[in-house]
Parts: structure tokens; sequence; C-alpha cells
């Protein structure tokens, strides 16, 4: 049986060769803490409760990965290809995803908290009850996306493009929305930057 453990420690990473996954089973949990995942090739892996807390995965390719539930705090996913990938339930928090593509991603019910979004692409997206408190996503791209019941207390939204967005229910408190475009989001039952809830039907603008 091939080894479901791919790095004990942090400190022993520094030696681990990617192309080891090649032996793995594609359907187990896996454990990479701090691992250097450089460009690695994942498609298609079942990964959900895997722990790769602050791993390196630039470059990777996650198309049609599943990481239900899995620990990805502080990794970094810079340049990496998210097709289809699935992020339910599963902790980014303080995760670097600047700049990529997740139009086609499920990340429903994660915690996306400090998480760098900026310049994200996240257009049709799925984030329903996800967390983005204090997350970066100045810049990015969030039109007509699902964001119902979110977190995003503290959410950095500068000139965020927001409009069509489903917002009910989520929560803006404190967050900043300087030049966001909000044309035909749907705010209803949302709590506003200054803590009001906006009333049924508002559209665009806390009413």
């Amino acid at each position: 049986m091939f080894t479901l453990l791919l790095c004990l420690m942090a400190n022993i990473s520094q030696g681990f060769n990617p192309a080891s996954f090649d032996q793995m089973d594609k359907t187990r949990p896996h454990q990479c803490v701090g691992c250097d995942l450089t460009g690695i090739d994942i498609d298609g892996w079942e990964m959900d409760d895997s722990i790769l807390r602050d791993a390196n995965m630039r470059r990777a390719n996650l198309a049609h990965a599943e990481f239900e539930s899995a620990d990805l705090r502080g990794a970094d996913l810079r340049e990496a290809n998210v097709f289809m990938v699935v992020f339910s339930r599963a902790n980014l928090g303080k995760a670097n995803l600047s700049k990529l593509d997740l139009r086609s991603a499920t990340i429903n019910d994660a915690n996306l908290s400090g998480a760098d979004l900026s310049e994200t692409n996240l257009k049709d997206g799925t984030l329903l009850g996800a967390d983005l408190s204090s997350a970066d996503l100045h810049l990015s791209v969030c039109s007509g996306a699902n964001l119902r019941y979110t977190n995003l207390r503290k959410a950095n939204f500068r000139r965020a493009a927001l409009d069509n967005t489903d917002l009910r229910g989520a929560d803006l408190t404190e967050a900043n929305l300087e030049g966001a475009d909000l044309r035909g989001a749907k705010l209803t039952d949302a709590i506003w930057t200054d803590g009001r809830k906006c009333t049924a039907g508002s559209e665009g603008v806390c009413r």
C-alpha cells in the first residue's frame, strides 16, 4: 500500500519530489505541510480533507481536482490552473489566489478569510456561505457571482466589479466598496457597510 503521508514535517519538505505524486493513491487525503509543489499536475485528483497548509502550488494544474474540507491555509496558488476545481468547505485562510480564473470553481462554505483574491476572476462563480472577511478583492471581477450569505466583513472590494452580483443576506459590515461597480447587485437583507440592513428589493443601492 502506498503511503498517504507525503511530508511528516515542514522542515523535511524541501527535499520532496513532486514527481512522486505519480505513485500516490489519487483518492486519499494527503499531508504536505509547507511543501514546494510548484507545477504539480493533479488534474482530477480527489484531495478532500488533505492538509496542504503553506504549500507552494504556483503554476500547478489543479483542474477538476476536489479539495473539499482541505486545509490550504497560507498556500500560494498563483498562476495555477483551477478550471472546475472544488474548494467547498476548504480552509483557504490567508491563501494567495490573486489573478486566478475561478469562474468555474465551486467554493461554497469555504473559509477565505484574509485571503488575497486581488484581480481574481470570479464572474458567475459560486461562493454561497463562504467566509471572505478581511479578504483582499480589489480589482476582482465578481459580476453575476453568487455571494449569498457570505461573510464580507472588512473585505476590500475597492474598484471591484460587483454588477449583478447576488449579495442577498451577505454581511458587508466595514467592507471597502470605494469605486466598486454595484449596478444591478441584489442586496435584499444584506448588512451594509454601516451596519444597516438593506430592505427587500434593494438593488445596486442599500435602501
